[in-house]
């Protein structure tokens, strides 16, 4: 505790060196906190968290400079947290505010789900007209009790959910799995372009740097 402490403290000072802001006006903070995350089991494994650690980031505002901050994102809930002098204090859910932590960039997307559309933080991947996100989520497992004397207590524990996501112009995001199959059905309207760009190139959009090359190539046309 002592070390974390020590290390939070050096990065709150070099925040304070290099002129950073971490106060946020109160229009962009969200006045009911997320909550829920405290009242956690002490024995549960894993962390709600993206990065537990607070890291210096930035928050963007629509047409204003970023705020320089330590942010964390808490992927249990959705929400970007800040730490100030104050305490922590969580952004609000809204599309002309994002962030940067660890050179990743939160912004707020439309996605369908169950036929639904819904909001939700995701990691932007690229730009231009076809764009790959990345949602980090962290699903809580209840701790469970052995059933017999050949099983064990499982411990309540956090898994990451990552899920790949691809979004075009006007649309909503649609969830997509790092395979050609997805990702051409994803492009319909240039869809015989990218297959002949993928198979002179030997893409076989089996990674996401691979899917990032067609992307690239499609947001050519």
């Amino acid at each position: 505790m002592i070390k974390r402490n020590f290390m939070l403290a050096l990065v709150m000072g070099a925040a304070c060196a290099y002129g950073q802001n971490i106060d946020l006006p109160t229009e962009y903070i969200n006045n009911t906190t997320l909550g829920g995350v405290n009242n956690l089991p002490p024995n549960v494994q894993g962390s709600p968290y993206a990065n537990e650690e607070f890291a210096l980031g930035k928050v963007f505002v629509k047409g204003q400079d970023p705020y320089n901050g330590l942010l964390r994102y808490n992927a249990y809930q959705d929400g970007i947290e800040m730490k100030t002098d104050k305490g922590v204090i969580t952004l609000l859910k809204r599309e002309y505010l994002s962030a940067e932590i660890d050179g990743n960039l939160y912004l707020i997307e439309n996605y369908k789900n169950n036929g639904a559309i819904k909001k939700a933080y995701f990691i932007e991947k690229n730009k231009g007209k076809a764009r790959l996100l990345l949602r980090q989520r962290k699903e809580f497992i209840e701790e469970r009790q052995a059933t017999s004397s050949y099983s064990k207590d499982q411990p309540a524990k956090f898994d990451d959910d990552l899920t790949y996501y691809l979004i075009t112009e006007g649309n909503a995001g649609v969830e997509v799995r790092i395979k050609s199959k997805d990702i051409l059905s994803a492009l319909p309207d240039h869809q015989k372009e990218v297959e002949a760009f993928a198979k002179k190139n030997k893409n076989k959009m089996r990674t996401e740097e691979e899917v990032l090359q067609i992307l690239a190539f499609y947001n050519s046309l």
